[in-house]
Parts: structure tokens; sequence; C-alpha cells
């Protein structure tokens, strides 16, 4: 975040006010939708898998949440910013790995620009509007764990008892969900990025990512355009769903 959208995040929060671009209302839908969400499940720990420079904890930070966030992201750079932030926060912790379906190493596809490193290849085959950031650079081997095989011991370490995952893994979420294992039903809500338009390669279709998610145990409760100024051409949603229980 830069410095200029800190200033007037303050100058908002001591007014009671949400300051956002002429051009578009930002993340503000979003943002008060997750916090409305996490306190209504009562969340004490999101799993934030896929984290590259914490953007997603910085988010949850401003949309009040307040409570343990675990961050995973396998890429060197993105992870040491990643670092920096969490540890002036004081209840963020990171794991440089990558979460999935297998334990082991796995080659990653670090892109132009790292928000788009994937274990998939890039795709222009349903857009190519970001193919010029969405190229590999090099190929990096990390490591991968299953969340079944940390979940007890994350658990046992932190002491919460209501975690939230959210995954952001570039055409991988599906993986993640699979790692789970039994361990899934633990989890009260979820967000995954569902694609609209593909940009990897052997990425899940948007009714494939949905009937993974709904098979999983869980009901969609919300999803968000990641570009809302794409109103003809979407390219992806963040999905938001809770656990079925517990929709009501």
């Amino acid at each position: 975040m830069s410095l200029q959208r800190k200033m007037v995040d303050v100058v908002g929060d001591r007014l009671g006010l949400e300051i956002f671009r002429r051009d578009g209302t930002g993340d503000w839908i979003e943002k008060r939708f997750v916090g409305q969400l996490l306190s209504a499940l009562e969340v004490d720990c999101v799993l934030d898998v896929g984290a590259n420079r914490g953007q997603y904890g910085e988010f949850l930070r401003r949309a009040g949440y307040r409570g343990l966030i675990l961050s995973f992201e396998p890429g060197i750079t993105p992870y040491q910013e990643l670092e920096a932030t969490a540890r002036r926060d004081g209840n963020w912790h990171t794991f440089n790995m990558a979460l999935g379906q297998v334990d082991g190493t796995l080659p990653m596809n670090v892109m132009k620009i790292d928000v788009f490193s994937s274990f998939r290849a890039p795709s222009v085959e349903e857009d190519a509007s970001l193919s010029a950031d969405n190229q590999v650079e090099r190929v990096v081997e990390v490591p991968v764990a299953r969340i079944d095989g940390l979940f007890e011991g994350l658990m046992a370490q932190h002491g919460f008892a209501r975690p939230f995952l959210k995954m952001d893994t570039q055409g991988y979420d599906l993986e993640v969900l699979r790692g789970a294992g039994a361990a899934i039903a633990k989890f009260v809500g979820l967000s995954s990025e569902i694609a609209i338009r593909r940009l990897y390669k052997d990425s899940p279709s948007m009714l494939e990512s949905i009937a993974a998610i709904v098979d999983a145990g869980f009901s969609f409760v919300n999803l968000v355009p990641v570009h809302p100024d794409r109103v003809l051409n979407p390219l992806e949603l963040n999905s938001y769903a809770v656990r079925d229980d517990l929709a009501r």
C-alpha cells in the first residue's frame, strides 16, 4: 500500500468515511463484506495461501479483522516483503512455501510480474490482455505441503478453532483444496479466486471451481469481480463460501 493511500485511510477512519477514487469504489464493497463475514463466522485465523507480498493480509486489517493470519508464499522476492510486513503486525506469521495436493517440491513459473507466478503455464487462448506481464522469466523449485499434513500442528501451536481458508494461487486453488483432505471440514469458510477467462493452461473453468467448492461442503455467499472496471470482459472473481452447516 502506498504512503498516499495509507494517509487517505487514516483521514477516512478519523472522519468515519470511506474515501476512494472518482473512477471506482476500489475494494470498499469487498472490504465491508469480508469484515462482516469474518465477524459473523467468528473467524480466529485466516490461512492466506498465495500471499505474494501480503496484499490480502493488509486488506484484512483494513476490513477490521484483528485475528491471526498465517500466510504462505513460495516466491523468494515477494516473501521477503511479506515477512517484513508481517513482522510489523505482531499477529501475522509467514511460511516460505506453497500449499497443494502433494508433499515435496514442484517447479514454479516465476512470471515477469510476480503476482502472476504459478505452477501452471500461461495461456492466451481465452484472454491475452495480460500476456505482456504473464510471461515466464524463470522456473524455480519450491517446497509444497498439504494442508492436512500441517493443520493439527498449526492448530496446536497457535490455538485457533475457527479458521478461514483464502486461496489465490493463479490457477492452482483446487489443488490446495484437495490437499486439505478431511481437514477442510474444520474451516468455517473459504475464499477462492475463480477464473471467468482462464490465464493458465490446465487450470479449472469457472464451473469446475464452483462444483469443487460445493462438493467440499460449502455454500457460496458472494462473488466479487477482481477487476471491477472490466465490465464487458471480466477475468476473475473472488468467491466467498461458508461451510454448509453454517449457511443460514
